[in-house]
């Protein structure tokens, strides 16, 4: 085999193992996108990403399904191949450029439209018809021209030390936007690419405090304003994203050093007071 081009379609949550074996590969997702795992490292593959992959390394696809179906292609290209196509550029050399077993790239969209549209191309190329040994020769020199290009004016190198940068900022804001839902760091390290082990020691080591302790506060924020608002406190738990009644109910003792009712009765009673004295006040 010189080169093969698969076609992926999930529309229900679905894993899958893409295997290069002794070939490169090419991932890429035409729509959706999916969570992958290679070369020891995570990514959330969208529809501007392509992942290159060195020979012997395997991805694990994970889609967790949704309103938008997964949609990509995996292309697999030979040594042999690579070597054939090679003139004044040596195209092996190129792929082996980066220093990862698996990079990921975050191309312009034209040129991904078209590396997507080349490889979409090379599955129906018929090279018994009259001139298909000349179009799949083309198309795959195109293809193959284009990837390196992209890859190229990416600089993988740089772009993947960039990414193991942990954006406290956009980390405080994924979790105030998902407070209520469970955040176990499976899904912070899938979300921000970073292992969790990093996750953790560079948010301590920024904050000064644990990841559960930052959740854990900002759970309890929200918690005290419903209950300033009069919600019924045996609800409150579940609105602030808490699991069980019980760990809220200590968490808040251990934060305020008053349970829930006693807090609930004390801000009644200085509302009340303030209320009155701003009664007096206008009065006089």
């Amino acid at each position: 085999m010189e080169y093969d081009v698969h076609s992926i379609k999930f529309d229900q949550p679905r894993k899958k193992r893409l295997v290069t074996g002794r070939c490169y590969g090419l991932y890429l997702t035409v729509r959706g996108d999916c969570y992958v795992q290679g070369g020891g490292r995570s990514w959330r593959a969208g529809t501007e990403d392509l992942l290159v992959c060195k020979p012997g390394q395997s991805l694990q696809l994970e889609f967790p399904g949704g309103r938008v179906p997964l949609s990509a292609l995996w292309v697999l290209l030979a040594p042999e191949l690579l070597d054939s196509l090679s003139g004044r550029t040596d195209v092996r050399a190129g792929f082996e450029v980066t220093p990862f077993a698996v990079a990921a790239v975050r191309a312009q969209s034209k040129s991904l439209m078209l590396i997507k549209s080349l490889a979409t191309q090379l599955m129906g190329v018929d090279r018994e018809t009259y001139g298909g040994d000349l179009l799949e020769d083309s198309t795959l020199k195109m293809l193959v021209a284009l990837v390196l290009r992209t890859c190229a004016s990416e600089d993988l190198y740089r772009k993947e030390q960039r990414g193991a940068h942990l954006s406290i900022d956009q980390l405080f804001q994924y979790i105030h936007a998902h407070l209520t839902e469970e955040l176990p760091l499976e899904r912070l390290e899938k979300e921000f690419y970073v292992s969790r082990h990093h996750l953790s020691r560079e948010f301590k080591r920024r904050t000064g405090q644990t990841l559960h302790s930052y959740v854990v506060k900002a759970r309890l924020d929200l918690c005290r304003r419903y209950i300033e608002e009069g919600r019924p406190i045996v609800e409150v738990y579940s609105l602030g994203g808490f699991g069980s009644y019980n760990h809220f109910f200590r968490a808040f003792k251990q934060a305020y050093g008053l349970t829930p009712k006693e807090y609930y009765q004390r801000w009644t009673a200085a509302k009340r007071m303030q209320n009155e004295n701003f009664k007096m006040y206008t009065a006089e």
